[in-house]
């Protein structure tokens, strides 16, 4: 084999590697970028359970220190729809959870 077979051959090896090499690379790129979103969103839906803690926690002392009543119930109508939003939010967090 002369010089310019060797040559050809080792330019075409070396484009071969080179394009595993982005394959692979945008494939990895991409991976992480999935996780990247899904992590992101894992962020958004844990600030909206702080802020539906937030909601229950203002609602009880409208009710206990406003509104003057002795005890409160998480059968209480706005706490019972701010308690399922936010096991709703735990579930929604689990699922993304288990795609990492």
């Amino acid at each position: 084999m002369g010089f310019w077979e060797r040559s050809k051959e080792m330019l075409n090896k070396g484009v071969i590697s080179t394009k595993e090499v982005i394959e692979s690379a945008a494939e990895k790129s991409k991976e992480l970028g999935e996780k990247g979103v899904t992590k992101v969103t894992i962020m958004q839906l844990e600030k909206q359970a702080e802020n539906r803690f937030a909601q229950i926690g203002r609602h009880v002392y409208e009710i206990l220190v406003k509104e003057g009543q002795q005890t409160i119930s998480k059968g209480t109508d706005e706490i019972k729809e701010l308690l399922k939003a936010v096991e709703q939010i735990e579930k929604d967090i689990d699922s993304y959870e288990k795609k990492l």
